[in-house]
């Protein structure tokens, strides 16, 4: 079975027309004529990630994120960087070909990085107010509490939060990656989030939570990590592939989360 099939069967099952316009989805490395022996889901293409698949059997690569390190892949970019012909010779020794899809996981329904971040943390789908809304009545706990069970269901080494651990919250509005919510919206104690800048020039988020927490107000900011906010997405994206291309081997080859702090 060659990459470029799977892709037509990816295509196929999305539920929606594929917008060639996209400059996400597409491959990154290797091409449609590569025989694939097995799909390895994952939120980058590391090194150890490559190594890792290679060792599973899996030669297609199936991201959500960049191969080379910027969003759109430009080589021209990196191409005179050390680490640049390294991956490409380790991917070439093990004929790994790199097909990434982000664009079109995100505009599916459901989005699968979605269902993968509250599968994660625990936000169950009976206490979503709507379909889709991503946002949660849970039953009333503290921030503290909150991030506490958040943290040990993510395993995530480097959670940070912002607002008053002694709070009282029970709406939670989530956010996977850069989408990061408003967190003065009315209608939420507590925005769950993968990452923003923290003064982005839009919006200065953790200073907004701080003032908020000064007046006694139910506010607070969890902020997951990228990696971990995304990549349970990809477990899903794996299961999902599974189902319509039952020939090869499909598995979630975790990239894992880079930060970690010190003792």
């Amino acid at each position: 079975m060659t990459a470029g099939e799977i892709v037509a069967r990816i295509k196929d099952h999305l539920g929606m027309p594929w917008r060639e316009t996209t400059y996400r989805d597409t491959f990154k490395f290797g091409g449609p004529d590569t025989v694939v022996t097995g799909i390895a889901t994952t939120a980058f293409v590391t090194l150890d990630v490559i190594e890792r698949a290679a060792a599973a059997g899996l030669n297609m690569i199936v991201p959500h994120e960049d191969t080379f390190w910027n969003d759109r892949d430009d080589v021209t970019v990196v191409e005179h960087d050390p680490l640049y012909p390294k991956k490409v010779e380790l991917l070439r020794r093990h004929d790994i070909v790199v097909f990434r899809i982000h664009d079109h996981m995100h505009a599916q329904r459901p989005d699968f990085t979605y269902v993968g971040s509250a599968r994660t943390i625990g936000l169950e789908a009976q206490y979503e107010t709507a379909p889709g809304s991503h946002h949660y009545v849970i039953p009333e706990t503290t921030l503290g509490a909150l991030a506490a069970d958040v943290k040990k269901r993510s395993g995530a080494r480097a959670l940070r939060v912002v607002g008053d651990p002694d709070a009282r919250v029970s709406r939670i509005q989530l956010g996977v990656g850069y989408a990061t919510p408003a967190v003065n919206a009315p209608d939420i104690d507590v925005v769950i989030s993968g990452e923003q800048q923290e003064a982005d020039g839009a919006f200065d988020s953790p200073a907004y939570v701080v003032d908020a927490m000064a007046l006694g107000l139910a506010r607070g900011w969890i902020v997951l990590g990228h990696v971990v906010s995304e990549e349970p997405g990809m477990q899903e994206m794996a299961e999902w592939i599974r189902a319509f291309v039952p020939e090869v081997p499909v598995q979630c080859v975790e990239a894992h989360e880079p930060f970690w702090v010190p003792a």
